[in-house]
């Protein structure tokens, strides 16, 4: 019974070591991420595919363990105040589901469509390489600063785009239905316009069963109009926006430390003036 528990003890210890080390965390996440993307390659009736999954599942296996591990180490409470450990949990509980194929082998074959659904999740695990990029919270702070400053602007814009897509499916929805034929379709062509994307083989393909000089030049006019507003002036404004913000936030950081070291040189010259005394 001894030796049992002094076996258990060290398999505790070696798991705890193993499974508390960011470096071997990071390896199986990048491992599992070769796996998912080889499974692209097959079908899900080719034999590889089924010994990838077995070795997808066995990767889900290692993850569930290091849940448990970081628990027991840390208690629930110390594990569950941890953003990237939240999100570890939640993607290990919904990819774990694929396990029931090897738990319930019958019932399988009628939940399959619902399992191979929630497996798509699992690319989701390869956002856990995201916390081993260096000072990654300073940059998703720069980030939600930028958003929160911009946030009126870029409502404005999708405003813009909205009434735009709206008017431009009222008048060309009959003449090009493949690019206008309803508001959704209006306002992802539209947004292609916006970014510089086929913003002068949209109004080509609308004038191409026309002669009228008058109403080919109207057309490409409308659509230039679009493009140096909501392209060339909107979507410069936000993105300098964006970036001077995010800039910004930076230079502020380094503003604070300028300051910390001139209050420091201020009472070294203090000091020394004190001592010349």
């Amino acid at each position: 019974m001894h030796s049992i528990l002094k076996a258990m003890g060290k398999i505790n210890r070696f798991l705890s070591k193993l499974f508390l080390n960011e470096l071997f965390i990071m390896t199986i996440v990048i491992l599992n991420g070769a796996v998912i993307f080889m499974q692209c390659y097959y079908s899900s009736q080719d034999i590889s595919f089924q010994m990838l999954s077995h070795v997808d599942c066995f990767f889900t296996i290692l993850f569930i363990i290091e849940a448990f591990v970081k628990i027991k180490s840390l208690t629930f409470r110390g594990y569950w105040d941890d953003s990237w450990n939240k999100w570890d949990f939640v993607i290990t509980a919904a990819t774990s589901i694929s396990l029931v194929q090897y738990v319930f082998p019958n019932q399988f074959t009628e939940a399959i469509g619902v399992v191979s659904a929630i497996r798509t999740l699992r690319v989701l695990k390869l956002v856990r390489l995201m916390r081993f990029i260096p000072n990654l919270t300073s940059f998703v702070r720069s980030i939600r600063l930028a958003v929160k400053t911009t946030s009126i602007i870029m409502l404005a814009f999708f405003i813009l785009i909205f009434i735009v897509s709206i008017m431009t499916c009222t008048i060309f929805r009959n003449v090009a239905p493949e690019y206008f034929a309803n508001p959704i379709d209006s306002i992802y062509n539209t947004f292609r316009i916006f970014t510089v994307e086929g913003w002068y083989e949209i109004p080509d393909a609308i004038t191409s069963g026309t002669q009228s000089f008058l109403t080919v030049n109207i057309v490409r006019l409308y659509f230039s109009v679009i493009l140096f507003f909501g392209g060339i002036i909107g979507m410069g404004l936000i993105t300098s926006l964006l970036v001077d913000v995010m800039a910004t936030d930076n230079n502020d950081d380094v503003m604070e430390k300028m300051k910390s070291l001139e209050e420091k040189l201020d009472e070294l010259n203090r000091k020394l003036d004190e001592k010349g005394k």
